[in-house]
């Protein structure tokens, strides 16, 4: 029983650390398919141009994230409290950043032949 339950607690732990596919890998599948086929997938582009009979469709995604600001103590430790806050020194503001990915595919003859990725969110 104690070996049984010590095999599925490891599996368990390992399933926690597998990663999918990474994004290139993902739209790399697309290569090949067609503008409609895009659009089911992804919907509406966000961007489109074509020149010279090169079709450029992009795709835009974000996210931000809000990280707190706080008092912090004269020894750099978090302040929690206390009637005196102007003694700890200033606070530190809160940052709002701001993760982006823009695909971009690239349709010769109507078909994607080549995708970019561009952003710091496209892992």
């Amino acid at each position: 029983m104690r070996r049984n339950l010590f095999v599925f607690l490891s599996l368990l732990a390992l399933a926690g650390c597998a990663t999918g596919p990474s994004l290139s890998s993902r739209m790399a599948a697309y290569i090949g398919a067609d503008m409609p086929t895009l659009v089911q997938h992804f919907g509406v582009p966000d961007k489109q141009i074509t020149v010279n009979g090169v079709q450029y469709v992009a795709y835009e995604q974000w996210h931000q994230e809000i990280t707190p600001g706080g008092w912090y103590g004269p020894y750099g430790g978090p302040f929690y409290g206390g009637f005196y806050p102007a003694y700890y020194g200033g606070g530190l503001a809160s940052q709002v950043i701001t993760y982006s990915c823009e695909t971009t595919f690239v349709l010769k003859e109507g078909k994607v032949s080549s995708f970019t990725l561009r952003g710091n969110d496209c892992n």
